[in-house]
């Protein structure tokens, strides 16, 4: 009787995922993709009023998903929808949400996508519920204000290559007007669009001041665009800090792979978010020292952003999860 029992149990087990695959079936194909359905978070934003804002798209099998504008407490008591498409004062026909960046004022920059050349920088305030147009320039894939204006640098993919920093002002963006001179080696940081020998790969800016972070590649020099089989993560990265006022430029460290930054309130250190296939994490660098430390283990970071007060910071994870940590 026992045995027969155990049988009975054993093939309830084997047959529990199949009655659920079943009722799902029969309920209908949407509950079948909605099993399906992949979250994805990207750029996070830790703004003045407390919130961190971020985009989340929803993909599936059928669809390509849309991009949303979030935001979450960082003691995760809340999370909610704040935009869920672009808004009237966009002068694009069907804006989408690209990125997103700290705006003037401690409000939110969002950048949107208008159509495949174009991209249109906008500051939203959360309080008044309000947007600002900021600028309108080819494609960008990130932005960096300073002096809670309406300049800074963005960072543009072009012909050479796909990443390149630009000045942003007066509502354009500008080729850097010449070369910099980094460790004895002079290129353009721009990446325009003729002659790629004398341009590198620089991504990621990160601004304070009139101090501009980012990351390059010195040995992309005289190899753009890089061939297919050549991966960015192939290349060495190295954190530099470029004057504004002075114009000169330094390597402050090199970093594990390609990384996101942020730059700390009182300018003393960087955060770098490692996102190479080869190793991930997060770094912690002293901008004086150049000495980095590990402070966030884990798979693929991308997308650092500080709290306000400088003393946490927030990233994300495998393009699945923010994560939060104290600022070493």
């Amino acid at each position: 009787m026992g045995t027969g029992r155990s049988h009975v149990r054993t093939l309830r087990t084997a047959l529990t995922p199949v009655l659920v695959l079943a009722v799902i079936l029969l309920g209908g194909c949407g509950r079948v993709s909605g099993l399906l359905d992949r979250v994805s978070l990207f750029h996070p934003v830790w703004a003045a009023d407390g919130w961190v804002y971020y985009l989340r798209e929803v993909t599936s099998t059928s669809d390509s998903g849309v991009a949303e504008v979030w935001r979450q407490r960082p003691d995760g008591s809340a999370e909610e929808r704040v935009l869920t498409h672009a808004p009237a004062v966009s002068t694009c026909e069907a804006g989408l949400f690209s990125f997103l960046f700290a705006g003037p004022g401690g409000d939110l920059g969002v950048g949107l996508e208008c159509g495949w050349d174009e991209t249109e920088l906008l500051s939203y305030s959360p309080a008044d519920k309000t947007f600002e147009p900021l600028a309108s320039t080819r494609f960008l894939v990130d932005a960096a204000l300073v002096h809670d204006a309406d300049r800074g640098f963005v960072e543009a993919p072009r012909e050479c290559g796909p990443g390149g920093i630009q000045l942003l002002a007066d509502g354009k963006a500008y080729e850097f007007g010449s070369p910099v001179t980094v460790g004895g080696a002079t290129f353009n940081l721009s990446g325009g669009d003729t002659d790629c020998e004398a341009t590198v790969l620089a991504r990621s800016p990160a601004a304070l001041g009139d101090r501009l972070f980012f990351i390059t590649a010195p040995d992309s020099l005289g190899r753009l665009p890089l061939p297919p089989e050549v991966s960015p993560d192939d290349l060495t990265w190295h954190l530099t800090e470029w004057d504004v006022g002075s114009a000169t430029a330094r390597f402050v460290t090199e970093l594990p792979g390609l990384a996101g930054l942020a730059v700390s309130p009182d300018g003393r250190s960087v955060i770098a978010a490692v996102s190479s296939d080869h190793v991930g994490g997060v770094w912690s660098v002293d901008v004086g020292t150049g000495k980095k430390t590990r402070i966030a283990d884990g798979a693929r970071a991308d997308d650092p952003s500080f709290s306000p007060d400088g003393k946490r910071f927030v990233y994300v994870e495998g393009f699945r999860r923010l994560r939060f940590a104290e600022a070493r």
